[in-house]
């Protein structure tokens, strides 16, 4: 039920003696899916992080996701996801947390970066593709991401649609409400869309915050799009139902008993279900 996570071999198209985040990131969440060039970059995004762990803040936004897709599976009855933006395919994420409790449930993966797409492709390579499927695509054309995701997923059946760390990177002058929006309308009633956005608390925003993302905004060569609480709900939940708790952190969303710990970077996290 779940991939392979080491990385052996060279892959086509994949030089090891450049950095990649998204396996830099799966480096910080405790995965082998990475070579030595990114374990460097780690430890420079680590050293960057002043007053804390940037592996909180990773783990963090893991956790979150994975409870949300728990919930959709156990709780919301959802056999089917489509997950944009994703990075790799390893460590609890969205496949591996839904076929644990429902075994052919179907994943439909999705990112802009071909080297992502080739690593996840290998790394996925033992899963039959009528359940879980890597597609080459961007948020911003959402529609031909659709359209590639209804050979895996049938749209006449609640689908959960993942957003976990990718509307960062949609400026409001890109439309993403409207990107939003038609994803919604594509998919039936059920469905629920789950969602990350790195916080910003406006001009009582604490200083340290607002350098620490600034940091670590750079050895990614992409700017983040921070958002306040308000603009976030009026994004991510507009004509649909939030599922308690509604917007919260991402440590308070729906927390496993007892957990405690370092707070990460603040960021916000969500539930919304489409009647």
């Amino acid at each position: 039920m779940t991939s392979a996570h080491a990385l052996s071999g060279l892959i086509a198209g994949v030089d090891p003696e450049v950095p990649h985040v998204s396996r830099v990131l799966d480096l910080l969440l405790g995965g082998t899916a990475n070579y030595p060039a990114d374990r460097a970059a780690a430890e420079h995004a680590s050293a960057a992080r002043r007053g804390g762990d940037v592996r909180v803040d990773v783990r963090a936004a893991r956790g979150a996701l994975v409870r949300m897709v728990r919930y959709l599976a156990a709780e919301a009855g959802v056999r089917q996801f489509l997950d944009i933006g994703s990075g790799l395919p390893t460590m609890d994420n969205t496949h591996e947390a839904a076929r644990r409790i429902v075994p052919d449930a179907r994943t439909v993966y999705v990112d802009n970066d071909s080297v992502v797409v080739a690593h996840a492709r290998r790394l996925l390579a033992g899963l039959p593709r009528d359940e879980v499927r890597y597609l080459h695509g961007d948020l911003r054309e959402i529609d031909r991401i659709l359209d590639a995701a209804r050979s895996v997923l049938d749209f006449e059946r609640p689908v959960g649609v993942i957003l976990f760390g990718i509307l960062q990177y949609v400026p409001d002058d890109q439309g993403p409400a409207g990107l939003l929006k038609r994803i919604v309308d594509a998919v039936p009633p059920g469905s629920h869309v789950a969602f990350s956005q790195p916080a910003r608390a406006g001009a009582d925003e604490d200083a340290v915050t607002g350098a620490a993302f600034d940091l670590l905004e750079r050895p990614w060569g992409e700017p983040v799009v921070r958002r306040t609480r308000q603009e976030t709900a009026d994004l991510c939940f507009a004509g649909l139902e939030p599922v308690e708790p509604g917007l919260a952190e991402l440590p308070d969303w729906r927390p496993e008993p007892g957990a405690a710990g370092p707070r990460p970077l603040p960021a916000w996290c969500g539930l919304a279900h489409k009647a």
